[in-house]
């Protein structure tokens, strides 16, 4: 009787073991980096710029939230984040109406984790709109002298996106 069969065999089964291992590995990975990967989609950047100089640069983060029935209808959500040499407190409007609450958030603030783009200089806050049934959002944000900028937010591809 010949051990090459037997052998190929062992070997065959080794492999293909350690690629299911490696594959499991592979999409778990891809689950976890998922949500990262739609919240850099649901993020919009601008800077401010003076003087041939950037004096601020703003970052929203729109907190989609298909999957909680409660909040979904109740509230539009953002995480902003400034970087400014000034300490200013961002007015900020959605569609034309101010923000029933903005809070300044702690570096090690939990609805911090994860967020794409996070930087320590920057300061965030976040700010809660009521619903807008509106599919395109637009977000004003103020930075008293420094000026004001406008970032844009669609629904329709939040939808298609943040499937599941």
């Amino acid at each position: 009787m010949s051990f090459k069969p037997i052998f190929a065999i062992l070997i065959a089964g080794l492999f293909f073991g350690c690629a299911s291992k490696e594959e499991e590995k592979l999409m778990s990975d891809f689950a976890l980096q998922k949500h990262h990967f739609q919240q850099i989609q649901q993020t919009q950047q601008v800077t401010i710029v003076q003087n041939n100089r950037v004096s601020a640069l703003i970052s929203a983060l729109y907190l989609y939230q298909k999957n909680d029935i409660l909040t979904s209808k109740r509230y539009e959500k953002f995480i902003i984040g400034i970087y400014s040499d000034d300490d200013i407190v961002p007015g900020v409007m959605l569609n034309g109406k101010d923000a029933i609450n903005i809070t300044k958030l702690e570096s090690n603030d939990p609805r911090l984790k994860g967020i794409p783009l996070k930087t320590r200089w920057n300061r965030y806050y976040i700010a809660s709109f009521l619903y807008d049934y509106n599919n395109r959002l637009v977000l004003k944000v103020s930075l008293g002298d420094l000026g004001q900028r406008e970032l844009i937010f669609l629904k329709v591809a939040n939808l298609d996106n943040m499937q599941e």
